[in-house]
């Protein structure tokens, strides 16, 4: 059983989103966007608790909302059907929503006491088709509405066929029951369905416990020592009474006995076994207790030691060198002990006696955090590591390590947005997301001769070439501003510094270089289709003799929107900039003293005459930056002011509205 998509409405930042979802996938976006919302409102799906719930969980705090997380279950198992039984959709899917609202009743609990109105009911819903007619919908059929129905009894009719053909007498409420049975039965090809949800079937939440995936959250902030304690209630410790239901009475025995004879040796009941210094003080104490309550016997008694306490006290220890809890240790290897437990924690509850496994959804917050960079990419490894089967993982990020441009289908971004109506500031996320078959649809479109013959797989190969963690920066920004090389992406962020009102890093806004011109429009596609602003700049490259160059100008200026033939000067757009020549060039004139800082350059810098230009181009930039005013060329004063203001404009793919088979994208306030 596998996790397809979700719905989230009313929890938390999100008003209304929906997802879908895959083996894995990074949510990422500004901090408040929505991120660990998304993994909280999943936890609530799989682990229903009014303990988690309070005001603040309900969307800008109005708890006259209903909180409803509705989720799509694909690739059922043979047992998971026969399980889920009538549950089940007619394509097999199962469909399943937990809803929790203030004041309800609880699914398994009446909201009658004085206190009602301010507790949070939890209830939970599966989706099935239903017959159209109300008069065939078992949820309708009461006593009041028989007896209407039976005045018009000669309309109620489907395909032709009459309902009630031959009936005299008005049938009770199940008499109408069997009747409705066995109509939709003898006429199936006939009667009209409609999808509809169907509220807290009786025993409905024992079946979910022993079937849905088992979710595992692991949020930000977790301390080893909580995760490492032998409580009944901790990970650890379950694993820990999962190990002791395994021994075998004998062996129970056998440490039962051991454990007796230590307790013969500490207390009383030992006799003469018992360790004479503990009964020669426990006479001392007896002695001059004697001299305030005569009579009176003080007896030292040290708790029995049984198996089953002797689990409710362990201490893990970590040798990386140095011996020690590992509670004092670094925060890194604290987390990668509770991904540790964690794991074999969810390898056991998922296990069945006979063999049997049930899928496991892991949610991590920001798994990045106190990890160093190589541990992070093995992170990354672990994560696949664990969906190749049929698990599967989400998780927040800030982290460029841990995203991959050739796995844009696994990107997740998250974006809030507030607004003011009638004088209240509410606050909503939108969710967006690239789906392998739009980008497929997209290049077969535009160039037709691919058609049948592009997989997930080539095209992860044809932009995994692009994977780079500066460039993996865009899916964090805010905005992006792509160029062609390290010229531009060392010395652009110089000039706007010395812009006020135009710094970068301030606003989110990175410089993504692309390596040259050929995967611009990629990555172009890829972050504007995440709806992230992109501004491109690049060289028309207009006389150079490499036709393939001056082509690829021609295809980025048609993705803009604009004339392909050779600018005669400089463009500047709301959305992109072209150089007619190049950036050294065509910015040559504006820069005093060039050739002199040129060589100043090469000096300073130890370079020769035909290597260095991105050093070169920051430290000219630096140069005539660092002047009083600093002095910004007018083309990049231009360029900056346009890319610092650009906003989204719309989709860049092919024909995306009669695409077929896609999905429809996920939204929030508008749709995505």
């Amino acid at each position: 059983m596998k996790l397809s998509s979700i719905r989230i409405q009313n929890y938390r930042s999100c008003r209304d989103i929906s997802l879908d979802l895959g083996s894995m996938h990074a949510l990422v976006g500004a901090n408040n966007a929505g991120k660990s919302t998304v993994l909280r409102a999943l936890d609530f799906l799989f682990n229903p608790s009014t303990k988690t719930l309070n005001e603040e969980s309900f969307w800008n705090k109005d708890t006259t909302l209903e909180i409803r997380v509705e989720a799509v279950f694909s690739e059922l198992t043979d047992k998971e059907q026969e399980a889920l039984g009538g549950y089940l959709k007619p394509d097999g899917t199962f469909h399943m929503a937990r809803s929790a609202k203030m004041g309800a009743a609880d699914a398994d609990h009446d909201a009658g006491a004085d206190d009602a109105e301010n507790k949070v009911g939890i209830r939970q819903h599966y989706k099935k088709p239903v017959p159209e007619p109300e008069w065939l919908q078992e949820s309708k059929m009461n006593t009041k509405s028989i007896a209407e129905w039976w005045r018009t009894k000669d309309l109620l009719v489907v395909g032709g066929v009459t309902f009630l053909a031959g009936i005299t007498k008005k049938p009770n409420v199940e008499e109408w029951k069997d009747k409705a049975r066995e109509f939709i039965a003898v006429n199936a090809g006939k009667v009209p369905t409609q999808d509809a949800w169907v509220d807290n079937p009786k025993g409905y939440a024992n079946v979910l416990k022993g079937t849905l995936p088992f979710f595992v959250l692991v949020p930000a902030v977790r301390d080893v020592a909580d995760e490492s304690k032998g409580t009944k209630s901790s990970p650890f410790g379950k694993l820990l009474y999962a190990i002791l239901d395994t021994v075998t009475e004998d062996k129970k025995a056998k440490i039962e006995g051991i454990l007796s004879d230590v307790a013969k040796q500490m207390n009383r009941t030992g006799g003469a076994e018992r360790v004479p210094l503990i009964a020669e003080t426990e006479r001392q104490l007896n002695t001059l207790l004697g001299d305030f309550f005569a009579g009176c016997d003080l007896e030292i008694e040290f708790a029995t030691p049984t198996l089953e306490i002797l689990l409710t006290a362990p201490k893990l220890y970590v040798d990386d060198g140095f011996r020690n809890a590992v509670e004092n240790k670094g925060h890194g290897l604290q987390r990668a002990v509770i991904f540790t437990i964690l794991r074999r924690y969810a390898d056991h509850m998922t296990s069945a006696p006979d063999g049997r496994k049930r899928n496991l959804i892991l949610a991590v917050e920001e798994p990045e955090l106190y990890m160093h960079p190589q541990a992070q990419r093995t992170i990354r490894r672990v994560f696949r590591k664990i969906v190749a089967g049929s698990d599967q993982v989400l998780f927040s990020t800030h982290s460029s390590l841990l995203v991959d441009v050739a796995y844009f289908d696994e990107i997740i971004r998250m974006e809030a947005s507030s607004r003011t109506v009638d004088g209240k500031r509410t606050t909503a996320c939108a969710a967006w997301q690239l789906s392998m078959p739009k980008m497929i649809h997209d290049i077969e479109t535009r160039k037709p001769a691919l058609k049948g013959n592009v997989t997930a797989n080539s095209m992860r190969d044809l932009y995994s070439h692009a994977y780079n963690p500066r460039r993996n920066e865009g899916f964090f920004a805010s905005k992006i501003i792509l160029v062609e090389g390290l010229t531009e992406e060392y010395s652009l962020p110089i000039y706007a510094d010395a812009l006020p009102g135009c710094e970068f890093d301030p606003q989110g806004i990175s410089v993504v270089e692309c390596g040259g011109k050929g995967a611009m429009d990629r990555l172009f596609r890829i972050f504007n289709e995440l709806h992230i602003p992109c501004y491109t700049l690049f060289d028309y490259d207009s006389g150079n003799a490499d036709r393939n160059i001056t082509d690829k100008s021609k295809e980025l200026l048609a993705l803009a929107g604009k004339p392909q033939a050779a600018p005669a000067a400089l463009i500047v757009d709301d959305t992109i900039a072209c150089f007619p020549r190049t950036w050294e060039s065509d910015l040559r004139p504006e820069i005093p003293e060039i050739d002199a800082l040129t060589a100043e350059a090469r000096g300073e810098l130890g370079l020769n005459s035909d290597s260095g230009k991105p050093l070169i181009a920051r430290y000219i930039a630096r140069k005539i930056t660092a002047t009083k005013p600093p002095a910004v060329p007018e083309s990049l004063k231009k360029i900056i002011t346009k890319a610092v203001a650009t906003t989204w404009k719309r989709s860049c793919l092919q024909a995306v509205a009669t695409a077929p088979a896609i999905p429809a994208p996920a939204g929030g306030e508008g749709g995505a």
